[in-house]
């Protein structure tokens, strides 16, 4: 779980540098680099959020729990 969120954290810090510096206005290549940082963080950050509904770190809601009906 801990490797889910440093990745994920990294990947949002990423895009953001990757924004503030004006990488995204450079051509295609900084467009790119924004893409995978939301994918990764995509990735990673549904990774963290379910792994910590398991454990119980997070709610989840009832509709999703296993014993709902």
């Amino acid at each position: 779980m801990l490797i889910a969120a440093i990745v994920a954290v990294l990947s949002l810090i990423g895009l953001i540098l990757s924004i503030t510096s004006g990488l995204v206005t450079a051509g295609v290549d900084g467009v790119f680099i924004i893409l995978v940082c939301l994918l990764t963080l995509a990735i990673f950050g549904l990774m963290f959020l379910e792994m910590a509904a398991k454990a119980g770190v997070i709610p989840m809601p009832g509709r999703f729990r296993r014993d709902h009906k």
